[in-house]
């Protein structure tokens, strides 16, 4: 069974902390992305403006904190629940990512 789960968001970055290990030893950070733009939706145009919170691990953990912030980005990934505690909360973890401008 293939089930997809995969996102592509623009937006700004918002990086909340420094860089933290988890448990089994892996560099992550947290932050948000800052999306807005105009969607189409039921034949009309509708304005989104959302937070998204985001975790990067590991090569791309690194290479996002090396990146300022508000610097306009392009993120490929997957949801995911924040913890097995709060399932209904979702998290972006970002699998690759690019510059824009």
């Amino acid at each position: 069974m293939n089930l997809r789960n995969q996102a592509l968001v623009e937006g700004h970055l918002l990086i909340r902390d420094a860089i933290r290990r988890t448990p089994a030893g892996i560099a992550m950070i947290e932050g948000w992305i800052i999306h807005q733009s105009e969607q189409s939706e039921a034949g009309a145009q509708r304005k989104v403006d959302c937070e998204i919170p985001f975790v990067a691990l590991g090569d791309i953990c690194h290479q996002l904190i090396k990146t300022p912030t508000q610097q306009a980005i392009k993120c490929k990934g997957f949801f995911a629940a924040r913890s097995s505690k709060y399932r209904q909360s979702m998290v972006l973890h970002i699998t690759a990512f690019e510059y824009l401008n």
